[in-house]
């Protein structure tokens, strides 16, 4: 970074986004040329892990730079981190403007990830008809941050968080990424093959092998759909020379599981395979981070929060206290490196209460489970609170189809010594059982004894939403 000069931070997150499908990781299919693009010009992370499967508590973990046993957000948990400090907070406090664009304003501040701490403006963005979002979708998002550079003088650097819904199902993308994917398939019967992931879960719909290609195939439609509307952004920072000022993260909260596991896995949540924990990271900012670098290097996405106070020069003991994380700028450098990656899914109160919305009498004892995966070096070990743990080589065997728990039980023994050892060196924080929805289903987790209220708050019945 040049003396004294700050860059402007945009950090995009591309809801769902496993990092398989996109070209510039490997796929054949040309997805993604923008974002390629951005790619060649700046540094890409083969090997990003999310610290969780699904939005809320892995956005968590990116603005507070903590695993998820740290912040305690989750399935759960459905209410605002109480961190020292947020990401957006220590920027605005270092003179940055602050401003946040979201699909839809609705589950970001009913979950209180954002709680206003942090952003001068925040903008929950919404459409007209469901025609609309597939048509248009994300680049709404896209104009309003350009509109929104445009009339802000240049006296101070801003950071801008853009949150795209794209390729979360429904996978169904605009009618010109649909024919290029998919080929000719109308918007009706595009709609016709979505799934409904809980009925899949439960085992109540079944996907075909034709269906999982189709819906595969329409997935990168949405990818490709993302790009192009991201290509907007990109070309017009290049037009105005904003882009080499411009520190540009991309990244994925989580992925999907799209057939690898089925059944009875679909979408995310409720496991921790790599479809739905292995996302892309890419930063293009010149100073810093290499031009053409493809590292394979073991990173998560927690590590952007002390990435940004790293290249900021931010020092404050009382800032960096919270933070789990590894600079990357201190990881492609070789100074530190990662001894593992931590993802986590938590008991899953939420999962329960949208299953009894399917089916009152169906017994979901079965998802109720913990899981913690632990990655080090080849292996990935995940531990089970049910006690049906797995173990994996990733290298040999990437999709993670032969689970070698009863072959190498001494491999098993030094994984879950090594994860116990991790997690009781870090803060960890319980922040009590609270879930909303449907008041009869949680009032069935009450007797039933899942749900804790003793132990959250005493308004925990509050705020339910039908």
């Amino acid at each position: 970074m040049k003396s004294g000069i700050r860059p402007n931070i945009i950090l995009i997150v591309m809801d769902v986004q496993r990092a398989s499908n996109l070209h510039c990781y490997g796929y054949e299919r040309n997805t993604t040329p923008n974002i390629d693009r951005i790619a060649r010009e700046g540094t890409l992370f083969l090997n990003c892990i999310s610290p969780g499967v699904w939005t809320l508590p892995s956005h968590a973990s990116m603005f507070t730079g903590k695993y998820i046993y740290g912040h305690g957000v989750g399935a759960s948990y459905t209410y605002k981190p109480v961190e020292r400090f947020t990401l957006t907070e220590i920027l605005r406090a270092s003179g940055y403007r602050t401003v946040g664009f979201c699909r839809n304003g609705h589950w970001w501040a009913r979950y209180g990830v954002r709680d206003d701490r942090g952003f001068d403006e925040f903008y929950g963005v919404t459409f007209k008809s469901f025609e609309e979002w597939i048509e248009v979708g994300s680049g709404k998002l896209i104009k309003l941050a350009i509109e929104w550079i445009e009339k802000h003088t240049r006296d101070k650097p801003f950071f801008m968080f853009i949150n795209c819904l794209e390729p979360h199902l429904p996978y169904i993308p605009p009618e010109e990424f649909r024919e290029k994917f998919v080929g000719k398939i109308s918007l009706e019967e595009t709609r016709k093959i979505q799934p409904d992931p809980w009925l899949v879960r439960m085992g109540y719909e079944e996907i075909t092998r034709e269906r999982w290609r189709l819906l595969r195939a329409l997935y990168d439609g949405e990818t490709a759909a993302l790009d192009h509307r991201l290509g907007r952004l990109f070309n017009y920072l290049y037009e105005k020379n904003l882009m080499d000022e411009t520190l540009l993260i991309i990244t994925s909260d989580h992925g999907d599981e799209q057939g690898e596991h089925y059944p009875p896995y679909i979408a995310h949540q409720l496991h921790l395979y790599q479809p739905g924990i292995h996302i892309p990271l890419i930063i293009r900012y010149p100073d810093i981070f290499p031009e053409g670098l493809r590292t394979s290097k073991l990173v998560q996405s927690l590590d952007i929060f002390p990435t940004i106070l790293d290249i900021l020069s931010i020092r404050s003991t009382d800032v960096w206290i919270q933070n789990q994380g590894l600079s990357l700028v201190k990881i492609i450098k070789g100074d530190f490196e990662r001894e593992y990656a931590l993802s986590e899914h938590q008991r899953s109160l939420l999962s329960f209460e949208r299953i009894l919305r399917k089916d009152k009498n169906y017994d979901f004892r079965k998802w109720n489970r913990r899981l913690k995966a632990i990655i080090v070096g080849e292996y990935k070990y995940i531990w089970a609170s049910d006690g049906k743990d797995e173990l994996y080589n990733l290298k040999e065997d990437p999709n993670e189809q032969r689970n070698l728990v009863e072959e190498d039980p001494d491999r098993v023994k030094a994984m879950r010594a090594f994860l116990f050892k991790v997690l009781s060196g870090l803060e960890h924080r319980d922040l009590g059982d609270f879930v909303q929805g449907y008041e009869e289903n949680i009032r069935i987790l009450e007797r039933l004894e899942f749900l804790r209220i003793g132990r959250g708050p005493k308004t925990a019945m509050a705020g339910l939403t039908p």
